[in-house]
C-alpha cells in the first residue's frame, strides 16, 4: 500500500480507509469525482472491485452482503444515481439494520454550484440535496468539503456502520474534498493506522442473573429469534442455548434460517402467513426470549395480544441496539449486547440454576401433530402450484444453499413452504421489500460464500427488473441459479383485487430466452421432474442458469394466512397446567 503524502489528494486517502477495512469490497459504477477513488483504489492493494450495471445492483448486492457477513461493504457511484437508483439497497439496510459504507460525490461543480450547476447536489438553489436525500435512508450521513474531512468522515462511517444497531452510512464528498491535496501539516490528523470500530456492548451481570432466574422459572418459555440472529456465531449459540434448556424456537420472518427449521425444537415462523405451529407455541408462552428482533408490529400481527403480550407473558429481550430494548413492547429483562456474546453466558446461567427441561421438543412434536408443518397442496395438472415449487425446492437443493427471494406473493410462498436445513441461509426483504431484490442479493452470497450454491427466487415481476443484475452476474463470472415463477402477474395486487383485477397483468413474454440472450443458460420447467433436472445441471455448470417455471394463479397468499391472523384474543386458548 502507498503512503500518503503532501501530494496525495483527499480520493487517495479515502482509498487507503477503504483498503484499511476488514475484507474490503467495493460494489460500484464510477462516475463524478468518485472516479478518482476507483482510480486510487488500483494502487492501495487487495481490494475487490465489482463493476455493476446499475446503481441498485450494487446498492443491493452491498445490504445483502453486509447481512451475510457483519460486515460493511462499499457501494459508491455519482452523486444522484445513489439515491436515485441505488436507493432500494440503502434504505433495505436502514430499515433492517445491514452494515453498509455508502459513498458518493456531489458533482456540484464547484464555485459554480450557486448558479445551477449539472447535476449539482448541494441543495442550492436550482439543485438537488443530496445530504438530505440520504439522511433521509441513512444511519447518518456526514458531509466532508476538504481532504482531511475525506479521510476522517469516511473512517467515522465504517464506525458508525457497526456501532449499535448496524446500519447504511453515507459520506457525500465536496469536489474539494476529493480533488485537492492535503496541506502539510495534515497528514499528522488522519491517523490512519488507529482502528475507529466501537468495542462491543458487555451485559450488566446482575440483569443476566436475573434474566436467568426468569427463565429458569417459566414453565412455557419460548425462543423468538429475529435476522440479529444471523451471524453464524450467533446461530451456533441460539442452538447451543436451545438444545440445552430443551425451549422451543420460532423465528420472525426476516429472522428466518438462523434455526434450523427441521430441528425437533423448530416450530417455524411467527405472523400472518407464517407456521400455525409457530403462532400458538409463541401465544402460550408464559416467557419470551425475544433475541435480535425489534418485535416489530409487522412481526405480532400488529400486536395481537393473542400471538405477544407482555400484560401475560415475561419479555427477556436481547439486542445490542440501547434503543431497541423495550422499544416496541414492555421488557422486564432487557440484557444489552451482541446475541453470539450474551446467549452463551444466559445458557451457563440458566443451566446451573433450572430444576429440569422445559419440554421443548414434546411442545414442538405436539403442535406439529395438531396443527401440520410444512404441509403441501397435492399436485395438479396444468401450471404448477408455487407452494409445491418453493417445497421441491427445499427438497432438491443443498442443505447449506444460500437463497434469496424477491418481494411480493413469491416471497410468501418461500417463507411458509421453503423448509431452512441446519447450514442454510434464506433471505428476504427484511425492511423496505423492493421488488429486484432477489438476483443482486444472491450475487453478493457468491462473493460472501463462494464455496456453497446461490439461489434467487423471484416473480416475473421481480425478474424484469433484474436484467442488469443478470448481465453483471454474467460478466463478473458468477455461478448462479435463477428461479422464476412465472405467472404474468402482480400475484399479490391481483388476488387483493379479487373479481375487478385492474393494472396487476403482464404480457407473455419468452423470460428463458431473454436470459440465454444476456449470456445465461436457460430453460423452462414445466414438471417437477423437469425442476429436479434443472437444479441438478445447475449445481455442476458454470456460469448463470435461469430457470423459468410457469405457476398457478390458482394458489393465492391469502390461503396461507395463519389462523390466528383471524381469530380474536378471547379465541385463542392457553395450556392447562
Amino acid at each position: 500500500m502507498s503512503q500518503l503524502d503532501d501530494s496525495s489528494t483527499g480520493a487517495q486517502g479515502v482509498a487507503q480507509v477503504i483498503a484499511a477495512m476488514e475484507r474490503p469490497i467495493v460494489f460500484g459504477l464510477p462516475g463524478g469525482d468518485t472516479i478518482q477513488i476507483f482510480d486510487a483504489l488500483r494502487d492501495v492493494g487487495d481490494v475487490e472491485g465489482v463493476l455493476v450495471r446499475e446503481e441498485s445492483i450494487g446498492s443491493v448486492m452491498a445490504e445483502s452482503y453486509g447481512r451475510l457477513t457483519g460486515r460493511p461493504a462499499v457501494v459508491m457511484g455519482q452523486g444522484a444515481w445513489i439515491p436515485g437508483d441505488g436507493g432500494i439497497g440503502v434504505m433495505e439496510a436502514h430499515l433492517g439494520s445491514s452494515p453498509m459504507l455508502v459513498l458518493l460525490d456531489a458533482t456540484e461543480g464547484g464555485s459554480y454550484s450557486h448558479h445551477g450547476f449539472y447535476q449539482s447536489g448541494f441543495g442550492d438553489y436550482g439543485a438537488y440535496d443530496l445530504p438530505a436525500a440520504m439522511a433521509a435512508i441513512t444511519k447518518r450521513t456526514f458531509v466532508a468539503l476538504d481532504p482531511v474531512q475525506a479521510v476522517q468522515m469516511t473512517q467515522l462511517a465504517v464506525k458508525h456502520a457497526m456501532a449499535g444497531e448496524p446500519g447504511p452510512v453515507a459520506v457525500v464528498f465536496h469536489s474539494r474534498a476529493l480533488l485537492e491535496r492535503f496541506l502539510p501539516g495534515d497528514l499528522h490528523r488522519l491517523h490512519l493506522g488507529h482502528d475507529y470500530r466501537s468495542p462491543a456492548p458487555t451485559v450488566d451481570p446482575g440483569s443476566l442473573e436475573a434474566a436467568a432466574r426468569a427463565v429458569a422459572g417459566a414453565r412455557h418459555p419460548v425462543v423468538l429469534a429475529g435476522n440479529g440472529t444471523r451471524d453464524e456465531t450467533a446461530r451456533a449459540a441460539l442452538l447451543t442455548f436451545a438444545e440445552t434448556l430443551d425451549i422451543p424456537v420460532v423465528t420472525t420472518p426476516g429472522g428466518k434460517s438462523v434455526f434450523p427449521e427441521d430441528h425437533p425444537l423448530a416450530a417455524g415462523v411467527i405472523g400472518s402467513f407464517g407456521h400455525d405451529t409457530a403462532n400458538a407455541i409463541l401465544g402460550a408462552a408464559d416467557l419470551v426470549l425475544a433475541v435480535g428482533t425489534k418485535i416489530g408490529a409487522t412481526d405480532t400481527m400488529d400486536e395481537h395480544p393473542g400471538l405477544f403480550d407482555a400484560a401475560r407473558q415475561t419479555i427477556v429481550q436481547i439486542d445490542t441496539e440501547p434503543l431497541n430494548l423495550g422499544w416496541t413492547h414492555p421488557v422486564q429483562h432487557p440484557l444489552l449486547g451482541r446475541a453470539q456474546d450474551v446467549l452463551p453466558h444466559l445458557t451457563a446461567a440458566v443451566a446451573g440454576t433450572a430444576d429440569g427441561g422445559a419440554g421443548g421438543a414434546g411442545r414442538v412434536a405436539s403442535a406439529r401433530a395438531e396443527l401440520g408443518y410444512f404441509d403441501v397442496p397435492d399436485p395438479v395438472d396444468g401450471p404448477m402450484n408455487p407452494r409445491r415449487l418453493a417445497s421441491l425446492l427445499a427438497e432438491v437443493l443443498p442443505p447449506d444453499v444460500v437463497v434469496t427471494c424477491d418481494a411480493g406473493e413469491n416471497r410468501l410462498f418461500m417463507l411458509h413452504d421453503f423448509q431452512c436445513r441446519s447450514g442454510g441461509i434464506l433471505l428476504q426483504p427484511n425492511g423496505g421489500g423492493g421488488m429486484g431484490y432477489a438476483v443482486p442479493a444472491a450475487m453478493a452470497a457468491t462473493y460472501s460464500h463462494p464455496d456453497r450454491l446461490a439461489v434467487a427466487v423471484a416473480g416475473d415481476g421481480g425478474y424484469a427488473m433484474s436484467l442488469h443484475g443478470l448481465m453483471t452476474a454474467v460478466e463478473n463470472g458468477r455461478q448462479l441459479l435463477v428461479v422464476v415463477m412465472d405467472n404474468q402477474a402482480l400475484g399479490w395486487v391481483l388476488h387483493l383485487q379479487g373479481e375487478r383485477p385492474y393494472m396487476s397483468q403482464f404480457a407473455q413474454f419468452d423470460l428463458a430466452a431473454i436470459a440465454r440472450a444476456i449470456g445465461c443458460t436457460a430453460t423452462e420447467a414445466h414438471t417437477e421432474e423437469d425442476v429436479r433436472g434443472a437444479v441438478a445441471k445447475a449445481k455442476q455448470e458454470p456460469g448463470v442458469y435461469v430457470l423459468v417455471v410457469r405457476t398457478s394463479l390458482a394458489e393465492s397468499f391469502l390461503t396461507i394466512q395463519s389462523a390466528m391472523a383471524g381469530v380474536s384474543h378471547e379465541q385463542v386458548t392457553r395450556p392447562q397446567d
